[in-house]
């Protein structure tokens, strides 16, 4: 087990975590819960092809539309011992079944594919989510996968999400974790690039009452390019903590990482990443930022960005920021008549709304939207 005096662990509650509290099981009784952030973009994506799973078993009856392959054994190219593996992403492999969605050539990319992930137990449970995402070459798609579980439900989730791109595919990835505020989360997201393949994700995180999601990006390819975005916003006691890792291995590639994060209440956002370029990895373009608006006085940020270059001829930079809501756009905004809270409201709102711009899959901006209300209400 790990604990939070190891440097990838710093600034975790991973000392707390009991992990002989949890059954390992199944339950079929699982409940469908709706998730309001991920509602949006249902609703702007009709013509999705929707995959349902009950604490990772898929529901019976579904199809692969033409162009996919749907399995349940994780193939020897995309379980590669990557990076951030440690205990957690261990125990994922040892106790879960995988779900495996192939995505080929001549697979219409103007259909997204939806992954819908419920989560739910009677007891304190550990439930281990697995998907593996393999784009075969020249492949693109757009997929979308949900987390969520009813607030009740005491639970660890373990999800492990590999993606896999082949040469020249191309991928808008979305993940919505909207969990109850009686789990926790302990993440990993793991993609691999090979040449010329391209990846835009995006995460909007909201649900859990610690929530660890650590990315891992590897540019394996010459000219692949990886763009990886975030959005959250911590209330109550809330803990959000991501780790990133965005490794070149092959050369021309680029990564950018745009991580942006709101803290209310006494919640506490973590954020620590690495830009890691190897050596041969030559005309490398990789940049870091992470933004974090802390709105009270008993919420707080931690953002440690990292570079490790063992190239000469790369462009690499990080950023990082830390603040409250800037006093001259919340005067302005006041001294019109409107009122303290609204203000907060619309300045969080514009702080959150270019992230839509980020992702190519419809509805996003309603998912971001509906965070920031959703955190309003119990703020």
């Amino acid at each position: 087990m790990p604990t939070s005096s190891i440097e990838e662990w710093r600034y975790s509650d991973v000392d707390d975590l009991d992990l002989s509290k949890y059954l390992v099981h199944s339950d079929a009784s699982v409940r469908e819960v709706q998730s309001n952030l991920a509602s949006s973009v249902f609703a702007a994506n009709r013509n999705a092809t929707v995959i349902k799973t009950r604490n990772g078993e898929i529901v019976p009856g579904f199809v692969p539309p033409k162009g996919t392959q749907l399995a349940d054994s994780d193939p020897e190219d995309i379980s590669y011992d990557f990076s951030a593996a440690d205990v957690f992403s261990h125990l994922n492999a040892l106790l879960s079944r995988p779900t495996v969605l192939s995505v080929g050539a001549e697979y219409d990319s103007s259909v997204p594919l939806i992954v819908v992930r419920y989560l739910d137990s009677i007891e304190a449970s550990a439930i281990f989510p697995n998907l593996c995402i393999r784009l075969e070459r020249g492949a693109k798609a757009e997929l979308v996968e949900v987390l969520v579980s009813p607030d009740d439900a005491d639970l660890l989730v373990v999800p492990v999400t590999k993606i896999f791109q082949e040469e020249g595919s191309n991928l808008d990835y979305l993940l919505i974790q909207d969990l109850g505020s009686n789990s926790r989360m302990i993440g990993h997201q793991v993609s691999r690039l090979m040449t010329e393949a391209r990846l835009r994700s995006m995460s909007v995180v909201a649900g859990g009452s610690y929530s660890r999601l650590f990315t891992t990006s590897t540019i394996a390819g010459a000219g692949a390019e990886s763009k990886l975005n975030a959005a959250y916003f911590g209330n109550g006691d809330q803990v959000l903590d991501f780790r990133t890792l965005q490794e070149h291995s092959a050369k021309n590639g680029r990564s950018e990482l745009y991580f942006k994060g709101a803290a209310a209440n006494e919640s506490h956002l973590v954020y620590s990443g690495l830009i890691k370029v190897d050596k041969g990895a030559i005309s490398t373009d990789a940049f870091q930022t992470n933004k974090n608006l802390v709105l009270s006085e008993g919420a707080r940020a931690d953002s440690v960005p990292n570079l490790d270059i063992q190239e000469n001829d790369v462009r690499c930079s990080h950023a990082s920021s830390v603040g409250p809501i800037d006093e001259d756009q919340q005067y302005y905004l006041e001294s019109r008549g409107i009122d303290p809270d609204t203000v907060q409201r619309l300045i969080v709102g514009g702080f959150f709304s270019e992230m839509s711009d980020r992702s190519g899959i419809a509805g996003v901006d309603g998912a971001l939207l509906a965070l920031t209300a959703a955190k309003w209400r119990v703020s």
